[in-house]
Parts: structure tokens; C-alpha cells; sequence
């Protein structure tokens, strides 16, 4: 018997491998640079994912000194903690026992995400070099967290189209 390169069992291991990229640069984002802590500053090596993460939850909960940002970082800040928390909590279980429907449901989310979060950059932050490699990859997980996702959707698909061919054909 022939191995059959390239075959259901091959694809579906691309599209898990697309998700672990994603779950795997989601966590190194969290102790690289992401932003300059007084941005411009020449001496500043940068602030890591984990301290801007909970920085942005200041916007969500009272942490003490008011936050001098316009209505729309507070928005971007409340929107990058709130994606960032689905992302820990919810993406693993969607991987492995959601459905397909709240897998390509959560694929779109994750795209959103994708789209909100690049604003840092498009909009928000005025010197764009300011942000550092884990802004970069904290963004790009949620980009690919949504592709692997509708992989993984339209991989459940296939496979009960497959399933409906062979009940017919064994009738």
C-alpha cells in the first residue's frame, strides 16, 4: 500500500500547527518589548507584553492615577485587554471542543481582533517605532488564531461531507 503525501491527516496537522504559531507568538509577546516606556525615549529598552497588558486593564478597572488618553485609546486599551483575556481563556477550548460553527464564529472574532489591535499602530501610537517586537507578535497571533481557525472549520466540513459520501455509499 502507498503513502498518500499531502493527505487529511497531513492537512489537518498544518492547520493545528497554524494554531500553535499563533498560541506560541501570543506567549512570547508577553515577556519581549512591546512598547517604549516614556515613548521617544532613547534610554528605554522597553516595557514587556505582560506590564502593558496589565496597564491596558487600568482602563477596565481603577488602578489610581487617571488616564490622560483620548476616548479612543481608552477604547483601543479596553479592546486589547478583552481581545488578550479570549485569547488565553477562550481559544484553547474553541480548538478543541467547539464546534464548527463557533469555530468559524470565533474565527471572525479573531480576525476583528486582528483589525482593533493593528490600530496601535495605524492610528494611536505617533512614533510607530515605539513599538517593539512583542506589539508585532502579540497583533500577528490573533491574525493567525483567525486562519487557523477557518481552516480548522472548514476542516470539520470536509471531513462531514466525507462522512455523508461514505453513509450513501454504504447504503
Amino acid at each position: 500500500m502507498s503513502k498518500v503525501v499531502g493527505g487529511k491527516g497531513n492537512t489537518m496537522t498544518k492547520r493545528y500547527l497554524v494554531i500553535a504559531t499563533a498560541w506560541l507568538l501570543h506567549t512570547a509577546s508577553w515577556f519581549l518589548p512591546a512598547v517604549k516606556g516614556f515613548l521617544g525615549s532613547r534610554l528605554d529598552h522597553g516595557i514587556p507584553g505582560w506590564d502593558v497588558f496589565l496597564g491596558a486593564t487600568c482602563a477596565l478597572l481603577p488602578c489610581g492615577t487617571p488616564s490622560a488618553d483620548p476616548w479612543y485609546g481608552t477604547a483601543l486599551a479596553v479592546a486589547g485587554a478583552i481581545t488578550t483575556v479570549l485569547f488565553v481563556l477562550a481559544s484553547p477550548w474553541i480548538v478543541w471542543r467547539a464546534s464548527r460553527n463557533l469555530r468559524r464564529a470565533a474565527a471572525f472574532v479573531a480576525g476583528v481582533a486582528f483589525v482593533v489591535n493593528s490600530q496601535w499602530y495605524v492610528f494611536y501610537v505617533p512614533v510607530r517605532s515605539d513599538l517593539g517586537v512583542g506589539y508585532f507578535l502579540w497583533c500577528s497571533s490573533f491574525g493567525l488564531l483567525a486562519i487557523g481557525l477557518f481552516l480548522l472549520a472548514r476542516s470539520n466540513n470536509e471531513l462531514e461531507c466525507t462522512q455523508r459520501q461514505s453513509a450513501v455509499i454504504l447504503r
